[in-house]
């Protein structure tokens, strides 16, 4: 691939969900290596402030521009993209990291299902956001997109299926459009974490697996740093880990059906202990 070295003092890089877990190791991580704008997008504006104080604290001549936003909103992309053009900045690294989970039995309460919402917030946002901002980086030829998938988008996951195949999602999509940008000088990447210690774990919020937790949860630092390497990379799908890699594989030698059978016994059941 044609690929132009990245400048990371040069544009901005914006980072949604950037305000806790892995997405704010992602932005801390990108300001040690020398990002010196930088938008990070959530929907509270006090954890947006908090984040401005830490990143400043890694350079205090740090340029923060915060976005207080609903992603799971139509048309949010769109807002956000006005308003990082107000403040005249070109985003040149693009982090989709914003995410939701909750363990939940699908339409068994349909009118509070957030299966819809998960899918707005990880997939529909996710092309919206990289379809206002991937253009302008393959005129410029450079810079490029970060995507978060996770292990689970490789099994079917009951009792999280949207966020499964949300991630699912990200991962074909990435490696897509990385095949389609192949000769413009932009990046197309994405990191596959398994099980990692963010906002999302707690009863019935996140990626915790049961029994399969005993693989290993990872730090979001870690998983951070793993992802600007594979963005630097371009690497379209890449596994974070030998502990994720080794029961990929080992969950590759099984039928689906099992394998989803298996993770639900694994997981339980909403209210199960």
């Amino acid at each position: 691939m044609d690929l132009t070295p990245i400048d990371y003092a040069k544009g901005a890089a914006l980072v949604t969900g950037g305000t806790s877990g892995i997405g704010k190791e992602i932005a801390r991580e990108l300001v040690r290596r020398g990002v010196e704008k930088i938008v990070i997008v959530a929907q509270d504006q006090e954890k947006l402030d908090r984040a401005t104080t830490e990143l400043r604290g890694l350079n205090p001549d740090l340029e923060v521009h915060t976005i207080a936003i609903d992603l799971s909103q139509h048309g949010a992309a769109g807002e956000i993209r006005n308003n990082v053009d107000a403040v005249g900045w070109a985003v040149e690294i693009l982090v989709n990291n914003a995410g939701l989970a909750r363990k939940y039995v699908f339409a068994e309460d349909p009118t509070n299902d957030p299966s819809l919402k998960m899918i707005d917030v990880m997939a529909r946002a996710l092309v919206d956001m990289s379809l206002h901002f991937l253009p302008d980086m393959v005129k410029r030829r450079r810079g490029g997109i970060l995507n978060l998938g996770s292990t689970a988008g490789y099994a079917a996951v009951p009792y999280t299926s949207a966020y499964a195949a949300s991630k699912a999602f990200v991962i074909s999509f990435s490696q897509a459009i990385r095949e389609e940008n192949r000769d413009n000088g932009v990046r197309i990447a994405c990191i596959v974490p398994g099980v990692t210690q963010t906002n999302l774990d707690g009863e019935g919020h996140g990626e915790r697996r049961g029994v399969l937790d005993l693989v290993g949860i990872d730090d979001p630092a870690d998983v951070a740093k793993g992802a600007v390497d594979v963005f630097e990379a371009n690497d379209p799908a890449k596994i974070f880990g030998w502990n994720n890699k080794i029961l990929q594989l080992a969950q590759d030698l099984l039928p689906t059906s099992v394998n989803a059978h298996l993770i639900a016994k694994s997981r339980g059941a909403p209210g199960e202990k």
